[in-house]
């Protein structure tokens, strides 16, 4: 009897299985099978070898990278900038902005502003980089211009590296609060208004309606996307940090993250030592990923992913 259900069913939504196996091929494709390449990482690897052929060499590659002179500034730049991106602007910005657009009554207004703070996310970081040069640009820069109109001296921005970490921060704070509000102000609307009538009779004030109803009704997708950002830590985007501060070697002591150092790497064709240090991100990264979900299914199960 059961199996004759599982068969019928099975025919009904065959349909739906087509439908799901370009996807299931694309998943193999390009996220499994490369999975095979990590070899390389314990290999000398050789281009005229090939992978299988080239000798083994164990941990020498992973041993070079951590005793080398880069490796506590690149884990440096990359945790504090992820760390910085992650809570003060994938949550608080985010979660305020998100706050804002839905105490904002008039549907016309609030698409005029995602529309408006979208708008940077789909921009490519080739033209963000181009945007940044025009107003840092030494001789005719926009900010250049201000500065000695005020008969300030021209500040060499691309080869002063003390003033990276804010210009990067205020460039990825503009280009993905749109995107990260939106995940808040769709879990605010599935808020009942009548919650909020209820509290502005009990005499709860504005802050405290946020605090006691809002707030709570965003930690799922806050969790969520905890857990999401947190497997990348040792990641980053990789436009951010090459093409808005084109590449500027004065700049590394503040600029140069795991991305960039790992493109360098493979330009100058160290396909080992860059393999064994993108290994060494996705370990890290999947470690993460499970203690974080395993802390926040013990704090809150049903906020937990798996």
């Amino acid at each position: 009897m059961v199996s004759k259900v599982i068969k019928k069913n099975k025919k009904s939504n065959l349909a739906y299985w087509l439908m799901l196996v370009p996807g299931l091929l694309s998943l193999l494709i390009f996220n499994y099978l490369p999975m095979f390449g990590s070899i390389i990482a314990f290999k000398d690897y050789n281009y005229f070898q090939g992978i299988f052929k080239s000798p083994w060499v164990g941990f020498k590659h992973f041993e070079f990278f951590f005793t080398s002179n880069d490796l506590f500034r690149l884990l440096r730049n990359t945790i504090l900038y992820n760390f910085a991106f992650m809570f003060l602007i994938a949550f608080l910005a985010s979660a305020v902005v998100a706050l804002m657009l839905y105490e904002v009554k008039s549907k016309l207004l609030v698409k005029f502003y995602q529309t408006s703070m979208l708008l940077p996310y789909f921009i490519s970081w080739v033209i963000v980089a181009a945007i940044v040069l025009l107003i840092l640009n030494p001789s005719t820069g926009f900010l250049n211009s201000l500065l000695s109109v005020f008969g300030a001296e021209p500040v060499m921005w691309y080869s002063n590296p003390s003033y990276w970490p804010v210009i990067l921060f205020l460039v990825e704070l503009w280009k993905s609060v749109g995107m990260g509000s939106l995940y808040f102000y769709a879990s605010l609307l599935s808020i009942d208004p009548c919650l909020f009538e209820a509290a502005e009779l009990d005499g709860a004030g504005k802050f405290k309606q946020i605090w006691y109803i809002s707030v709570p009704e965003m930690m799922p997708m806050a969790c969520v996307l905890l857990v999401t950002r947190v497997g990348s830590i040792l990641g980053g985007d990789f436009g951010l940090y090459y093409q808005v501060t084109m590449d500027s070697g004065a700049l590394y002591p503040t600029t140069d993250v795991m991305g960039t150092y790992i493109y360098r790497g493979l330009a100058a064709g160290n396909v080992s030592s860059t393999a064994a240090i993108g290994l060494f991100q996705s370990v890290v990264g999947l470690a993460l990923v499970i203690v974080t979900n395993k802390v926040i299914k013990k704090i809150s199960p049903k906020n937990a992913m798996f």
